[in-house]
């Protein structure tokens, strides 16, 4: 049974502590807002305790001490470029305006860059301009930032967090207004109300169901916050609020399931050129190579892996390249040579057509393949895919293969939002009193069809501080 929560003065009620809502209440509060925060996780940080931490702005005081010269227009011109085009141009307009508040803001409270940053690129395609950023801790190092800060504000009353309390539905009053949260907590279920709900939940990458219903496309292989289920998504579809972006999807170069049954156990490979030679080929579902396996542009090997059926392939070595090689899983070298035949994705065999046969592939077609690929390296020439690293054949038994996958870091779905962040109706009309920030918004519409530099976290980040700081409104 529910019950109604006391105090119902609420003037700002932040769902989610994490990339949008730890700067959204502190803002708030520091404006004088008497904020609630809910969180489902029992730690604050959210999806930054497993963000790379990549964060990136124009015109930053950073920047002006390295000497660059940088603008919100170049640096909208450069995200679309890399994105092609794909980028919600509002939400990008609204974000590049505004970041260098943002990264000075998180200097001002003690975050120290990495190292030789900003540069150009580094993980993604690279900018033009060198505006691109990371803390030596990844995520955390920004969760150290802003922790003391907010660690104060609840401690002095001003910020009231409730955590493992987790959002099941938007309440709405006679008027359809949105004034509060239903959620379910340790105690039971209460009901919560304030003046402004602010959606800063996260995606729904680990919800293999909401998935489906909004990203049926692409099979899920996620390796993401656990808590990030769509709690917001939902509540607000049931709303009528505009979802989309679910084809601005584009996969992590690559990686397995640990756990077959469980599409949340997606496990990284160690599939850079730029930081492990390869020396294995990539093959498809039908045996045949697809790609060049060392190109230098992360894009390019991305999107390869998309345009495969459920952005699957196989990575195809010998004996002699198992042992020379660097390890792929990141691992010690025996644990992973120890995987093979012994878990699903790691196939041994002591032919080439019994490694087709258990990969489910024509066993002509990969032993031409690798004829093929054997006469490349005889002649130190690729004519196929202009491979540059070609230093051994595939020819000595038993033979190995890994079945490789996509995998999925970010939603690309979201909920649409003006440039004052307010939720957005099928009908395109605010819903009142209810607002968004962070990957809830979609990462298709922050960075579009591509991994842009930065445009993910710092726009989550961005937006909170503006909510807080600006347009919410009590």
């Amino acid at each position: 049974m529910s019950n109604l929560q006391s105090r119902t003065d609420w003037d700002v009620l932040v769902i989610g502590a994490g990339s949008a809502g730890l700067p959204l209440a502190i803002k708030a509060a520091e404006r004088g807002a008497r904020v609630l925060q809910l969180e489902a996780d029992h730690r604050i940080g959210g999806t930054l305790h497993w963000s790379s931490g990549q964060i990136s702005a124009a015109g930053t005081r950073l920047q002006k001490q390295h000497g660059i010269d940088d603008s919100p227009d170049e640096h909208y011109r450069d995200a679309q470029r890399i994105a092609h085009d794909t980028i919600d141009p509002v939400v990008l307009r609204l974000f590049v305006d505004h970041a260098a508040a943002t990264i000075d803001w998180l200097m001002d409270l003690g975050f120290e860059p990495a190292p030789g940053t900003p540069v150009a690129g580094e993980a993604h395609e690279a900018y033009s301009t060198r505006r691109y950023l990371w803390g030596a801790k990844a995520g955390i190092s920004i969760l150290e930032a802003m922790r003391p800060t907010h660690d104060k504000l609840v401690r002095d009353g001003r910020i009231d967090l409730r955590l493992q309390h987790r959002m099941t539905r938007l309440l709405v009053d006679r008027h359809g207004r949105v004034e509060g949260v239903a959620a379910s907590t340790p105690d039971g279920d209460f009901e919560y109300k304030a003046k402004n709900v602010v959606l800063a939940c996260g995606g729904y990458a680990a919800n293999p169901d909401l998935w489906r219903k909004l990203t049926p496309k692409v099979p899920l292989c996620s390796s993401v916050n656990p808590f990030s289920r769509g709690d917001g998504l939902v509540a607000a579809d049931r709303l009528g609020a505009a979802i989309d972006g679910s084809e601005k999807f584009l996969c992590t170069f690559a990686g397995f399931l640990a756990d077959p049954r469980d599409p949340r156990s997606g496990t990284f490979l160690a599939l850079s050129p730029g930081s492990r030679k390869i020396w294995e080929i990539f093959v498809d579902r039908k045996g045949r190579r697809f790609m060049q396996e060392d190109h230098p542009s992360i894009d390019y090997r991305e999107r390869s892996l998309l345009r495969q059926p459920g952005t699957g392939m196989n990575i195809v070595l010998d004996h002699a390249i198992l042992q020379n090689a660097a390890p792929i899983t990141l691992e010690p070298a025996s644990a992973y040579r120890g995987r093979f035949g012994k878990h699903p994705a790691f196939v041994k065999a002591n032919t080439l057509s019994q490694l087709a046969t258990k990969l489910g592939v024509p066993a002509a077609t990969l032993r031409k393949t690798v004829i093929e690929y054997n006469a490349a390296v005889e002649r130190r020439f690729d004519r196929k895919f202009n491979r540059q690293f070609l230093i051994r054949k595939i020819q000595r038994p038993p033979f190995y293969a890994i079945k490789a996958q996509g995998i999925t870091v970010l939603s690309p779905a979201g909920l649409n939002v003006d440039r004052n962040l307010r939720v957005l109706g099928k009908d395109r009309k605010p819903i009142r009193n209810l607002f968004a920030a962070g990957e809830i918004l979609g990462f298709g519409r922050t960075s579009g069809n591509a991994f842009v530099g930065g445009l993910s976290l710092t726009p989550a980040i961005t937006f909170g501080r503006l909510l807080g700081e600006q347009m919410l409104k009590w």
